[in-house]
């Protein structure tokens, strides 16, 4: 499926009734899948198994589709990115979008971050907690009650919704989002904010 010439837009089910939330991750984790080694990652590659009217963005280095569902003002959008003059920055992303803050994430997480970690489980890809990343976390100082002077206390390390799964030089990188603030069901279910695909290690 080739691009028009018109200018990059979100498209709508009525025009693409296939390309679902679920049905999008399903091609992109096939197309992981595909690469035995990521310099098998190629915009033909891209193409072939993603089935999808790739737009070329302005920037020139990197080709797009996005899907829009009115009713929940969700958005998701697929990008391949391949700067000549950044290399590291090849690979692939599936993402999610909502212009709303804290917005329930039911509409695009019928296939959940469980899903794809099985899934990414089964092609062979292992999980990395080495890789974890985590963020400092600064409490105000505290008065010492036998000296009288405030004291910084330690910081503390909070880690980051943020998953990584490798398969010889490919990293999958998955962003994990609560599918919303309540009820309790849906404030413990973890769903996928992000996927995204790139080289690991050296060249």
């Amino acid at each position: 499926m080739n691009a028009s010439a018109n200018a990059y837009r979100p498209h709508t089910l009525d025009e693409y009734p296939d390309l679902t939330p679920e049905e999008m991750g399903r091609r992109m984790l096939k197309l992981i899948d595909s690469l035995k080694s990521f310099d098998e990652l190629s915009l033909e590659r891209v193409r072939e198994v993603m089935r999808l009217p790739l737009h070329k963005m302005p920037s020139g280095t990197s080709h797009a589709f996005g899907m829009h569902l009115p009713v929940s003002d969700w958005y998701y959008v697929f990008d391949y990115d391949n700067d000549p003059q950044a290399p590291d920055s090849k690979g692939v992303l599936y993402r999610f979008n909502n212009k709303k803050e804290s917005v329930d994430m039911g509409p695009v997480c019928a296939m959940d971050y469980g899903a794809y970690v099985k899934t990414l489980q089964g092609m062979g890809f292992q999980e990395r907690e080495d890789l974890a990343q985590y963020d400092a976390l600064h409490p105000y100082p505290r008065r010492n009650e036998r000296t009288g002077l405030l004291e910084d206390p330690p910081p503390q390390f909070r880690r980051l919704p943020v998953y990584f799964f490798t398969r010889d030089n490919v990293v999958v990188q998955i962003m994990r989002r609560r599918e919303a603030d309540a009820p309790e069901e849906k404030l413990r279910h973890a769903c996928a904010e992000s996927i995204t695909a790139m080289r690991f290690g050296k060249r």
